[in-house]
């Protein structure tokens, strides 16, 4: 069985995504980061593999390629689009590799091009549901885990870090 891949217009999703609304205007760069730790998370969920592609329009220089947790994102090359790239990605993957592609875009010619390739598409808004779905269906497995008691403490649901600092407040 051939390997299944998501494939995400990363600034299209920030862009189009409320929970990012105030964060990109204060810290793109963390902006990115939380999405690609939130389609990590769903991609391993799913077991697909994730790839995130942005645009890198006003850098100079080549593409750039690095793994974050677990997800392969892009930086597309000086004067390239992310629609490009994801076009020419999810056309070797879906039409030469017979793989089965999602494409995360709300953009519209983006859509209808990838369809043509052969690949699914996922809506911006639509993804951010299937996200929240992934999230609550996560959290229900963790709750089922054999060992829990089924109580649902604060100690549980907080960093470790700050249960620390709190044990260290209550304790003075």
């Amino acid at each position: 069985m051939s390997r299944e891949y998501i494939v995400v217009d990363g600034y299209n999703v920030i862009n189009n995504w409320d929970d990012f609304a105030k964060l990109k205007e204060l810290d793109l760069a963390h902006a990115r980061d939380q999405l690609v730790h939130k389609v990590s998370e769903y991609a391993a969920f799913y077991d697909y593999q994730a790839v995130l592609v942005f645009d890198a329009m006003e850098v100079k220089g080549p593409a750039s390629v690095t793994e974050i947790a677990g997800a392969k994102v892009v930086f597309t090359a000086e004067n390239e689009t992310a629609d490009t790239w994801i076009e020419r990605y999810v056309y070797q993957l879906a039409r030469n590799g017979g793989a089965k592609v999602f494409v995360v875009t709300s953009d519209y010619a983006e859509q209808n091009s990838i369809l043509g390739s052969g690949a699914y598409r996922i809506s911006s808004r639509e993804f951010r549901e299937k996200y929240l779905y992934a999230k609550k269906r996560i959290s229900e497995k963790i709750e089922r885990r054999p060992g829990r008691s089924g109580r649902n403490e604060v100690a549980g649901r907080i960093h470790p870090g700050v249960l620390q600092n709190l044990e260290e407040l209550r304790r003075k």
